[in-house]
This record gives structure tokens, C-alpha cells and sequence, in this order.
């Protein structure tokens, strides 16, 4: 994990503990022998990799305001949207292995034209170090990797480009939905081939090993808008919407909004006036700012410039989540 990611993840939270932050940064960033000796999440600790990984609960943060609403709204259109993709356009594998106490099975695969979309359940429940409920941090891998024959074709190490949604959550397992950028690949010449997808504990490590052969590709829609807009001393330049499986991404061109030394940022609303806060964990002005996709891409959709009204207790606890609205564009596609 990347420094200036961590230091995105820092701004998005407010003040967390950066000592909690960097605990785990430091625990992530070595090579362990033995997945024992990882360290445990505090609670803290977990309200801070939630929402780097696109997850987040009540347990995990005490704040009520804008952005758990936000979050829980985006988590309902996650499993509508996913259900729909999945029916149209996922291979079913639902191949179960093990490896250290941990049972996994990825259950689908879904191949865009920019990404590939991975379905998988993890139960830890036969492991002695859940009995008490607790949640650790070597219980999921954290190395990926897709490959034709012995071709890395993509990867994601320490979770860095990857994009992670909770599908459905319990005590003891859980289905996410990981999806990885294949580089500047295209989706549509993948189909046909037999892939194999590997998650690994560590590098060339245990893990969970799959092949599966996509036959069709979700077809990501681009539209050009080429529209500037002048906020104050800003200058907003909306070049140009995609649509995804699970999200549209904007691409923006504004040095001086959206950034971690920046006051104000991004986010993005529909028609039903459901706001989505962009996702943190890569470089916007190079990859755009990515959002959950909302249930109506064609219907209205608003961006929107915000002044978070963020407030943490002694504790780092987030107590106010709350925003300002400052400035509006509607997002009209050609």
C-alpha cells in the first residue's frame, strides 16, 4: 500500500489515529512467515480499512450523517446491480477450496471491457481465532492475481488499484466482489480463454487457485461531455462519463478540487437525490473519479462540489460526517 494512499484514506476519515493507519500500513508492507503473527483490527483500525476497501458498518463507525446514509443506500444498489450484471453476463464456477482454516469459493466472474469482476465467499468460522467473533486481518488475501497460462495478464498487491465491495456480511463470512483493472486490456479479447485467477496469503504464497473460461463481456458505455465550468477561482472541465458493471467513473480536469490538500471535493448524485463520495484508493486526474453506479445512469445525475463538515472525538471517533454543498453541475450526456 502506497504512502499517498494512505495519506488519501487519512483525509477521507478525518482524524483517525494515523498511529492505528500506520500500524497497519507497517504491518502490510512486510513479508510474514508465519500468518499468525499479523496483526488483529482494532476497532479503529476498522473503520479506517472499510473504507478504504469500499465497506462500512454502524459497528465499525459511530457516526450518523451523510455518509453512512450514503453508504448504506450504495450498498442496496450494489447487490441490485450485481445481481442483474451476474445474470447476464457471469460465468458460474462455485469452486470451494481451503487453505490454513479458511474456506473459500468463488462463486462467478464477470469479464468487462476494462476490468474483471470476482464473486467470492470466505468462511473463517473453523477458526480458533474467530470463536470469540473477532475479525483479523490475515483471514482475507491480499495479493491478486490474473493470468492466462503462466501470462500475469493483471494484478493487485496489498490491495493497491483493486476495488472492493461487501455483497454480504456475517461473523464468520462473508461475499465480496473484487474488481481488478486489467491494464489497458481489452475485455473482449479474453473471452474464449482459459484464465486462471489466484489469491494469495503472500507473494507466490498459499492461497485460492481457479480457472474459469469467460464466454461473453460486459461492454463499459463512454460518453464525451467536453463542458467547463467556473466555481470561484475553480475551473471545473467535465470531459467525459463510463459506465461499468457496479460503477460510472468522471473524468475531471480541476487542479484544485477533489485532491487530499484540497478544501473542497467531489461527489456525485442521481435524480433521487442519493449522493455517492467517490472512492480514495487511486490518482483521479489519471484513472477518474470513480462512484457506485447509480440505478439510472440515463436518468439525471448531478456533480456536486462539497466542504466536508467532518468533527472526530478525542478518540478519533467520527462524531459529525456531515457536508456543505457549495456548487452543482448538471451531467447531461450527449
Amino acid at each position: 500500500m502506497s504512502g499517498k494512499m494512505s495519506e488519501q484514506l487519512l483525509n477521507i476519515i478525518g482524524s483517525v489515529d494515523e498511529e492505528y493507519i500506520q500500524e497497519y500500513i507497517d504491518a502490510q508492507a512486510k513479508t510474514h512467515k508465519s500468518r499468525r503473527t499479523r496483526m488483529r483490527f482494532s476497532i479503529t483500525l476498522a473503520a479506517a480499512i472499510v473504507l478504504l476497501i469500499g465497506t462500512v458498518s454502524t459497528a465499525a463507525v459511530p457516526a450518523i450523517g451523510h455518509f453512512l446514509a450514503n453508504r448504506a443506500n450504495a450498498d442496496r444498489i450494489i447487490m441490485q446491480n450485481f445481481a442483474d450484471i451476474e445474470a447476464a453476463y457471469a460465468v458460474r464456477i462455485d469452486d470451494t477450496q481451503e487453505c490454513g482454516g479458511i474456506v473459500g469459493t468463488l462463486n462467478s466472474a464477470v469479464l468487462e471491457d476494462h476490468c474483471v469482476l470476482l464473486c467470492y465467499t470466505f468462511d473463517w468460522s473453523g477458526l480458533e481465532e474467530a470463536r470469540d467473533g473477532s475479525f483479523h486481518s490475515y483471514f482475507l488475501p491480499w495479493f491478486f492475481y490474473l493470468k492466462e497460462g503462466n501470462t500475469v495478464l493483471c494484478q493487485s498487491e496489498y490491495m493497491e488499484g483493486l476495488y472492493v465491495e461487501s455483497y454480504a456480511a456475517g461473523e464468520t463470512k462473508a461475499t465480496y466482489l473484487y474488481c481488478i483493472d486489467l491494464n489497458g486490456m481489452e475485455g473482449q479479447d479474453l473471452t474464449g480463454k482459459e484464465l486462471t485467477v489466484q489469491l494469495l496469503y503472500e507473494q507466490d504464497g498459499e492461497g485460492f487457485t481457479s480457472t474459469f473460461t469467460p464466454t461473453s463481456c460486459f461492454t463499459d458505455r463512454s460518453w464525451n461531455i467536453g463542458k467547463t465550468y467556473t466555481f470561484g477561482e475553480h475551473r471545473i472541465s467535465l470531459e467525459r462519463i463510463e459506465e461499468s458493471a457496479l460503477y460510472v467513473t468522471l473524468f475531471i480536469d480541476c487542479g484544485t478540487i477533489g485532491h487530499n490538500e484540497d478544501d473542497y471535493r467531489f461527489i456525485l448524485s442521481d435524480e433521487l437525490g442519493n449522493d455517492y463520495t467517490s472512492y480514495p484508493n487511486r490518482d483521479n486526474d489519471t484513472y477518474g473519479y470513480w462512484f457506485i453506479k447509480p440505478e439510472q445512469v440515463g436518468a439525471q445525475l448531478t456533480l456536486k462540489v462539497i466542504r466536508s463538515k467532518m468533527e472526530t472525538d478525542p478518540y478519533g471517533g467520527i462524531i459529525d460526517d456531515s457536508y456543505e454543498v457549495l456548487y452543482e453541475i448538471p451531467i447531461v450526456k450527449n
